[in-house]
């Protein structure tokens, strides 16, 4: 008889956990869930998009990827400007065969300067671009030439009385969409060191320069400065990208 309860007893306990074993349970849902959400995070990549969008790398002549460039305060008619490659890629890596559908086209981009001192930034600014990234598992980049300073706001305040030399960070989102609308996003982050005299960094986009006097040469053709706003155009790895002038401001 004792047997047969310490049997009931014990079947009894499978159905019917104790308070103690039910609370340890739900302590762990929150932290399995935590660990799952953990898992979904990307490097600034997001989108519903049957592709997603990344930043290959920074550079000054297309290639060779660099941490920093140089953005010389006293040099007030020259923007500085760093090359960008950005790279299509599936999400669903057995696909090989994409159609014109996923290429991507990208729409503009945002760039936020921070001041490494922790002084006051410039408000971040918004260019509008035109470029597209073509779908595929090969040939699947595009460059574009990225304005990180532009020339009006090194004669404006933060940045026309900032001690030199400075370490910022300039942080840039790229924003766009695939042939079927669907939106793209992906970041990527420079370092930008203002100094007292000198020139800026040149840059050379595929083939041209992008860096030196507004108004010089950039992958084609870049146009003066006309009420503030720069437009550019020029042929980057055999695609058009076409930049616009500001289109925004948000204070960071």
């Amino acid at each position: 008889m004792s047997a047969n309860r310490t049997v009931s007893r014990t079947v009894g306990d499978l159905h019917h956990p104790r308070r103690g074993t039910r609370r340890a349970f739900g302590s762990l849902l929150p932290l399995a869930l935590a660990a799952m959400l953990a898992g979904c995070t990307s490097s600034g990549q997001s989108g519903n998009a049957f592709v997603t969008l990344s930043v290959v790398l920074f550079s000054l002549n297309g290639t060779t990827p660099v941490g920093a460039v140089t953005s010389s305060l006293a040099d007030r008619n020259t923007s500085t400007i760093v090359c960008v490659t950005l790279q299509n890629d599936p999400k669903n890596p057995t696909v090989t065969t994409p159609t014109a559908l996923d290429n991507l086209l990208i729409q503009s981009y945002t760039v936020r300067l921070t001041r490494l001192d922790g002084g006051p930034s410039p408000a971040s600014f918004t260019q509008n671009t035109a470029l597209t990234v073509p779908a595929g598992t090969s040939g699947n980049t595009a460059q574009l030439p990225v304005i990180l300073v532009p020339a009006q706001l090194k004669s404006q305040s933060p940045l026309n009385a900032a001690p030199v030399p400075l370490n910022a960070t300039a942080d840039v989102t790229f924003k766009g969409r695939d042939g079927r609308g669907q939106s793209v996003t992906a970041q990527g982050a420079v370092s930008v060191v203002f100094v007292g005299d000198g020139t800026d960094s040149i840059a050379s986009c595929a083939g041209g320069t992008t860096g030196g006097t507004t108004g010089g040469t950039t992958g084609g053709t870049t146009g003066g400065t006309t009420g503030g706003t720069t437009t550019t155009t020029g042929t980057t790895g055999g695609t058009t990208a076409t930049t616009g002038g500001t289109t925004g401001s948000t204070t960071p």
